[in-house]
C-alpha cells in the first residue's frame, strides 16, 4: 500500500510544479548560434573540393595553438588522410628562419589529434561540412607576428597572423 501512495505524492508534486506561473527570471531565453571562428587565412588543398581555413593561431604561455578547418565544398562526403605513419612532423610552422614542430607530451605523444594504432589518421569530412585539425607548437619569439604553416595537404599557408 505504501508504493501507490508514494507514486501519487511524486506525481502530485510534479503537477504542482508545472501549474505554478513562471517567474520573470525563468523565462526561456532564445538561444543564439555559436559564433563562427574568424578565418585568418584560406588555402586550396591538394584534394579537389577541400579548402583549408586557418581559424586560430594563438600564442600563450610559450605555446602556439593552431587550428585549421578542412572545409568540404562538395556534395559528397570526402575522406582526407591527415597522418600516415605518424608523420606529425610534416605539420610544422616557420617563423622567421626557424621551424617549429608539433609539441609532444612526456610520453612522446604529439599534442594533436590522435593517430590510430598503425600511426594513421583519416577523417570523413561530410558534404558541405568541415572537420577541425589542431596542434600545439613551441611559440616563436614575441617579435614574430606571423607564421607560415606547412602541411602535406596543401601548398604552404603564408602570413598567418599570431594573436595573443
Amino acid at each position: 500500500m505504501r508504493r501507490p501512495l508514494f507514486v501519487f505524492l511524486v506525481l502530485a508534486s510534479g503537477l504542482a510544479a508545472f501549474s505554478r506561473p513562471m517567474r520573470a527570471d525563468s523565462t526561456p531565453q532564445p538561444q543564439t548560434a555559436a559564433a563562427q571562428p574568424t578565418i585568418l587565412q584560406t588555402q586550396e588543398s591538394n584534394t579537389a573540393g577541400i579548402i583549408l581555413e586557418v581559424i586560430e593561431c594563438k600564442r600563450a604561455d610559450g605555446v602556439l595553438s593552431l587550428r585549421m578547418r578542412l572545409h568540404n565544398t562538395t556534395t559528397a562526403t570526402m575522406q582526407v588522410r591527415l597522418i600516415s605513419g605518424r608523420n606529425f612532423d610534416h605539420y610544422y610552422v616557420v617563423a622567421g628562419t626557424k621551424k617549429y614542430f608539433v609539441l609532444r607530451d612526456s610520453e612522446d605523444v604529439p599534442l594533436a589529434p590522435a593517430a590510430d594504432g598503425f600511426g594513421n589518421l583519416s577523417v570523413d569530412v561530410p558534404r558541405n561540412g568541415s572537420w577541425t585539425w589542431w596542434a600545439k607548437y613551441p611559440a616563436p619569439p614575441d617579435t614574430e607576428k606571423t607564421v607560415t604553416y606547412y602541411t602535406p595537404l596543401a601548398p604552404p599557408v603564408e602570413a598567418i597572423p599570431i594573436s595573443g
